[in-house]
């Protein structure tokens, strides 16, 4: 691990652990200083992801904490396996076992989404793109839980890519001035498009190097897509894991899917002292 990449992870871990007053456990006060040993069990099956962040969230604290696990970043876990074994003092298992599960269910979910919906597409040559739609401060942790199984950003930040939206083309009044001033900007330009007339206007506009298809039928996509060429595809709008095969459609380059880090439905796990 780069030092860029571990302090980025310290600095959450510890704004975290603050957040939570973990030197100030009133709960863990009157425990007696004791060595213990804590198994982490997955409840349900679903990647892991986020060991780092787990293992910070109690050597931050207690340096003299140590970690025994049975899986690797970015395996797939069974129902009720055991992941990891914990030993160390019990008060700072104690205290920090709510921060460090927090990091570790939320980053595995997200990580297990994106594996679920790289497994779709698994047989087509679509990319699967994750958005901005994050929980503010944890890009960062989510775009590597995500590249884990090749689930990649849209755009990492606003710097990144040129990206005219809805209401974006409600506020420009010359939209091919404004398109031959953002190739100055020598960043690449998407553009999302409301209807198929839309979109085939846009595709003809040099300059411009993806459209975006936002909430576009499979049939409207493949009326789209004839006679369509030298320009990417992308799709977006209420696709979902059961509905995603309607949308694997030969000449689509992109599918970008924000409830992957958007609608987060915390991986079951449990740690338990013995």
């Amino acid at each position: 691990m780069n030092k860029k990449l571990k302090d980025k992870i310290n600095s959450h871990v510890k704004l975290s652990l603050l957040e939570d007053q973990i030197k100030k456990d009133c709960t863990t006060k009157k425990i007696k200083n004791q060595d213990v040993k804590a198994s982490l069990f997955f409840k349900e099956e679903s990647v892991l992801f986020g060991k780092v962040w787990f293992e910070q969230s109690y050597r931050l604290f207690d340096k003299s904490i140590k970690f025994k696990w049975d899986y690797n970043d970015g395996d797939l876990i069974r129902k009720n396996r055991k992941v990891c074994e914990v030993t160390g003092n019990a008060k700072s298992i104690l205290s920090c076992e709510r921060v460090s599960l927090n990091f570790l269910q939320t980053l595995s979910a997200i990580s297990n989404s994106a594996y679920l919906y790289n497994k779709k597409v698994s047989k087509k040559r679509i990319q699967i793109l994750y958005t901005r739609k994050t929980i503010p401060g944890w890009r960062y942790a989510i775009d590597l839980a995500c590249q884990k199984h090749n689930c990649l950003p849209h755009r990492r930040d606003l710097q990144h890519q040129i990206l005219v939206k809805e209401n974006h083309l409600n506020c420009i009044n010359d939209f091919s001035e404004y398109i031959k001033q953002c190739k100055k900007l020598k960043k690449s330009i998407i553009v999302e498009a409301k209807s198929i007339n839309e979109a085939k206007k846009f595709s003809k506009i040099k300059g411009i190097k993806r459209v975006l298809l936002d909430n576009f039928k499979p049939g409207d996509i493949k009326r789209f897509l004839l006679g369509i060429n030298n320009i990417e595809v992308e799709i977006s709008g209420n696709i979902n894991l059961n509905n995603i095969n309607k949308y694997l459609i030969n000449g689509v380059d992109y599918i970008s899917i924000g409830s992957i880090t958007k609608n987060i439905k915390a991986t079951d796990m449990t740690l338990l002292i013995k």
